[in-house]
């Protein structure tokens, strides 16, 4: 299991600092380790007081946790200049290079000083340069490089002078700027950015939030610009699903709900990844049909195309070898989706699928290898199901799917007028799907 270190505030509420992070990092499938540089005392209406660790404690913490194999570091609230010297320090003696995202958090909502002056300083000349993604919010990134920020170039101006001064990647978060909120990425090459609707709600510990997804995913092995465009589609649900603990104040974001389905999502590109491997050694280029095969993998509970991943460019044939086209991603097949959706609507542990070549060899060995097998004729189809786009295929799943009590391993049909011939093989995940193939080619 892969290990990030927190170093941030403790928030006695939960929403904010190395409680939220912890949080963030387990429901990622990570092992979180939290150090905190002070005790953020502050309730649903803001920050009252703050009460840094004593800076021997902090040390001692640090060196207790030296020989553990530490994957990615993630810091909050710093407090003052001290806990930068030690922490450096830390990042030396680890003897390797150690991804850090930085959420340089300046001030609170209700503006209490979470940093002070020269723990600024500090911050620009010597942590920064240490530093894979730096995120600050408008505020901050004015403060830190001194520009006045008002729109989009200004915030890739700030971004560039960040980058400048050391970090190897920026985020400037724009949740304060007029119009639509909109998040910008400089990530050494070039210029990303993600805008979203405003949520007219104050809620806590965004920036927290955005900085520990934003660690988790770069842990597992996103790139820096994966992890981001990932980041922003999680915190957009965890926006929606604020809730309040109290009768007013802030609101909180519930993170076990949205990271289960990004831990799920994330499980389930590896999983396809991992049988597209299979796939070039299997090499079954016999099994690809004209209209190329594609193989797709469902999270559970899937409600739509956007929950289920496929290969965007399909897979091909040429001279005999099969060629994967592009990386899996969700929403890349329409098709298959469908496929595994109709299944998956009787039959929720089938969420996988490939559509492969028909021929009545293929039919006789799945029969010998005792698969479950249905024939659907596409010729009773109703004239006007025929003539609507997509609609033939939902009407095949559903009548297939009305007749019988246990999931099938294939289903056919032999065509129709500008309808080619076709198997879908269906699966628990990929990994079935392809031994699947590989029996029957055996």
């Amino acid at each position: 299991m892969k290990n990030i270190l927190t170093i941030a505030g403790f928030d006695p509420t939960g929403g904010a600092g190395i409680t939220i992070d912890l949080n963030v990092f387990q429901n990622n499938g990570i092992h979180g380790l939290a150090i905190p540089t002070c005790a953020v005392v502050q309730g649903p209406f803001g920050v009252s007081k703050i009460y840094p660790t004593p800076y021997d404690t902090f040390s001692y913490m640090l060196n207790e946790i030296k020989d553990i194999e530490i994957d990615t570091i993630k810091i909050g609230v710093l407090y003052d200049e001290q806990f930068i010297e030690k922490i450096l320090d830390f990042i030396n003696g680890l003897g390797k290079h150690v991804p850090i995202v930085l959420d340089p958090v300046l001030k609170s909502k209700n503006k209490t000083e979470l940093l002070k002056q020269k723990g600024i300083l500090r911050l620009k000349e010597s942590l920064i340069p240490f530093v894979t993604v730096i995120t600050p919010n408008i505020y901050e990134a004015e403060i830190l490089t001194g520009i006045n920020i008002k729109d989009i170039k200004t915030m890739e101006g700030a971004a560039l002078s960040l980058n400048a001064m050391g970090a190897k990647a920026v985020v400037v978060k724009g949740g304060h700027i007029q119009g639509k909120p909109v998040d910008l990425l400089f990530d050494g090459k070039g210029i990303v950015t993600y805008t979203r609707e405003r949520i007219n709600k104050e809620i806590h510990g965004t920036g927290c939030v955005f900085s520990s997804l934003l660690a988790s995913y770069i842990c597992t092995g996103y790139t820096i610009k994966e992890a981001f465009l990932e980041t922003e589609h999680k915190l957009d649900d965890l926006l929606k699903q604020s809730y309040r603990i109290t009768g007013g104040g802030y609101y909180y974001m519930s993170i076990g709900k949205t990271q289960f389905n990004s831990a799920q999502r994330w499980e389930v590109i590896n999983t396809l990844k991992e049988a597209a491997e299979i796939i070039y050694r299997l090499n079954p280029f016999e099994l690809v049909p004209q209209v190329q095969m594609n193989l797709g993998y469902a999270i559970k509970g899937a409600k739509d195309e956007e929950d289920v991943a496929a290969f965007p460019g399909r897979i091909s044939v040429y001279k005999k070898k099969v060629y994967i086209k592009g990386e899996p991603c969700f929403g890349a097949s329409s098709h298959v989706a469908r496929l595994i959706l109709g299944m998956m609507k009787k039959f929720p542990h089938i969420r996988s699928c490939a559509n492969i070549r028909y021929s009545e060899k293929i039919i006789e060995k799945a029969r010998q290898l005792n698969m479950d097998v249905i024939f659907f004729d596409r010729r009773l189809e109703p004239e006007d199901i025929k003539k609507i786009e997509g609609q033939s295929l939902n009407f095949l799943l559903n009548e297939i799917i009305s007749r019988i009590d246990s999931s099938p391993d294939m289903i056919y049909d032999i065509g129709d007028i500008g309808k080619e011939p076709m198997i879908r093989l269906y699966g628990k995940d990929p990994i079935e799907v392809v031994k699947k193939m590989e029996m029957i080619l055996t």
